[in-house]
């Protein structure tokens, strides 16, 4: 989906129709369910998951939230059973702790971990103050300028990684080539990069979201999975917010056991590793960085049939 409005083929002819914040986004994208569901209602019982990565963790938890407020009264009733994140942004405050990631990852001496840790302590003193832009922007510095001139990488996805995949500049080319736009229906429409969209979002990057997460995982199935070899959302900042989170069983997932998975029990490789307790799931995924699908397929196949399964 090309959400929000702005991004790829989606577009709008006004200011006004570039989201500011997760409120805007999930309204929009829940007048577009609505609309799918009244012209395919053949598919109104299926179960229905959001997914997601990365900014993801900001989209899914929005939209899920939103279905779940709106259901009771609403006409047509979506059949929600739960969200999945991959190496989301969530709760940007408890994220920004960079410095023991990188220390330990060994990309930076101790030196150079004061400094992240520095940054650290003003990001979140900006957020704590509502200073949502200055704390993103001490982001976008910590990751554009210090991180590719301390350690020389330009992938900050991946820290194995000097360059960014070539893969990552398939995906434009193909989706707009001209027979896949006929086969898309978008004609001649502009392909949008979403720099505008990400303009209008500047002050909500560093907003949190968790206390939406908690209200869904009281109610609906939850996947939370890491690639660990991420660097920019590692699965450490993730278990920062994750341990914090304040539901109902909250003190059963941190006591529960992580056990070892492998896709198949006969499998030699260890695909990674799990916990999960009542319909909450925590998943660390081996060999894999933020983009998990990409990196490890098979694994993370297995990790979303699993939980759908569940």
């Amino acid at each position: 989906i090309d959400q929000p409005v702005g991004t790829g083929y989606s577009f709008t002819k006004s200011e006004q129709g570039y989201v500011r914040n997760e409120d805007e986004v999930a309204r929009d994208l829940y007048a577009m369910l609505i609309q799918f569901f009244q012209l395919y209602n053949e598919y109104i019982m299926c179960p229905f998951y959001v997914t997601g990565e990365s900014y993801g963790g900001k989209y899914v938890p929005a939209i899920v939230y939103k279905i779940h407020i709106e259901n009771p009264e609403a006409k047509i009733k979506i059949n929600l059973k739960g969200m999945a994140i991959g190496d989301g942004l969530i709760d940007p405050y408890n994220e920004w702790d960079y410095g023991p990631v990188m220390y330990q990852f060994g990309l930076i001496d101790e030196r150079q971990l004061e400094y992240v840790n520095l940054q650290t302590l003003l990001a979140r003193n900006a957020i704590r103050l509502e200073e949502y832009s200055l704390a993103y922007d001490l982001f976008g510095n910590l990751f554009d300028e210090f991180y590719s001139n301390a350690t020389g990488l330009n992938d900050v996805y991946n820290y194995l990684l000097t360059q960014l995949p070539a893969t990552f500049g398939y995906y434009v080319p193909w989706v707009t080539a001209s027979e896949n736009r006929r086969k898309i229906h978008v004609g001649n429409l502009t392909y949008n990069d979403g720099t505008r969209v990400q303009m209008g979002l500047s002050n909500d990057v560093m907003q949190t979201i968790v206390g939406k997460v908690a209200v869904i995982a009281n109610s609906y199935k939850v996947l939370i999975y890491n690639g660990l070899l991420d660097v920019i959302i590692a699965s450490s900042v993730t278990m920062d917010w994750v341990d914090k989170l304040q539901w109902q069983y909250a003190d059963q997932l941190r006591s529960a056991e992580r056990k070892i998975w492998k896709v198949k029990d006969d499998d030699t490789e260890v695909a990674g590793y799990i916990k999960q307790t009542h319909s909450f799931y925590v998943a660390w995924v081996r060999n894999a960085g933020h983009m998990v699908p990409a990196d490890q397929p098979r694994a993370a196949f297995d990790l979303i049939d699993r939980f759908i399964s569940a």
